[in-house]
């Protein structure tokens, strides 16, 4: 029976959930929610009974947020931010040396998960790793796993400057725009530092995408399918925009579940 940590190397609700496979395949899927949801992403993901293995949930840091938070205090945008995605995925490839780790992140998780490639494959932020038992040889191992797996973007957050340039400038988004550039992890700019990278990614954008806006899509697109180096899907949906059930990306990724990545 696959397992959770018995403790976690963090001050807040982690919430780690399981979801365990009905056909007990080794393979793991870890689930990513967007701003201001939670680890109940693990439910959604299986209610579409799309995904095999087994699926993994769990909370960022701001969990839960609103517009009304102090945004002062959040963790958006911040090593601190990323460190417990790394901390999952190295318990499942490195502690139970899961083979084939998976990653679907929706919106603001699909940002964290281009971050979290970023310092993997960088080896950045060494001393925040080294905190949560993160060490270089773990680092390999964890790319690894995700190399045998697939990873799936849905919407993701490219920039802050994109949703204000959608939607105007407000205090939340001034102070998230402040953080994400303060410390390089716009997603959109953090592709470049991708480079052979070489996983098997799905990118799926909504337009219209009336939460986060569609400007920087081909700019994203183009950037992250000549810095993967391995294979990039994109599908482009209009299923009613960014909070429904994508029918266009989960169509395809039914088909392709089980068997070699392709085009």
């Amino acid at each position: 029976m696959l397992s959770i940590p018995n403790s976690v190397p963090f001050s807040y609700d982690l919430g780690i959930r399981l979801v365990p496979s009905k056909d007990k395949d080794d393979e793991i899927t870890i689930c990513c929610h967007g701003y201001g949801h939670n680890n109940e992403i693990v439910d959604v993901i299986d209610s579409y009974q799309i995904l095999s293995g087994h699926l993994i949930g769990f909370n960022f840091p701001d969990y839960g947020i609103t517009s009304d938070s102090d945004h002062s205090k959040s963790l958006f945008g911040t090593i601190n931010e990323i460190l417990p995605l790394l901390y999952i995925i190295k318990y499942y490839a490195c502690n139970l040396n899961i083979a084939q780790v998976n990653l679907y992140g929706f919106s603001a998780g699909a940002g964290a998960i281009i971050n979290a490639l970023a310092i993997l494959h960088r080896f950045l932020h060494k001393d925040a790793l080294k905190k949560i038992g993160i060490a270089r040889d773990d680092v390999a191992k964890m790319l690894r796993a995700l190399r045998q797996g697939l990873i799936i973007l849905d919407c993701p957050l490219k920039s802050i400057e994109e949703i204000v340039a959608l939607r105007g400038k407000t205090p939340e988004l001034e102070i998230m725009a402040s953080r994400y550039a303060k410390n390089n992890m716009n997603p959109i700019d953090v592709l470049n530092q991708l480079s052979r990278l070489n996983m098997n990614i799905i990118l799926h954008f909504q337009n219209p995408d009336e939460i986060l806006g569609n400007r920087d899509d081909a700019l994203f697109i183009e950037r992250l399918q000549k810095d993967n180096g391995g294979i990039t899907k994109v599908i482009m949906g209009s299923n009613g925009g960014h909070n429904v059930y994508h029918s266009s990306l989960w169509k395809y990724v039914s088909k392709i579940v089980n068997r070699i990545f392709n085009n």
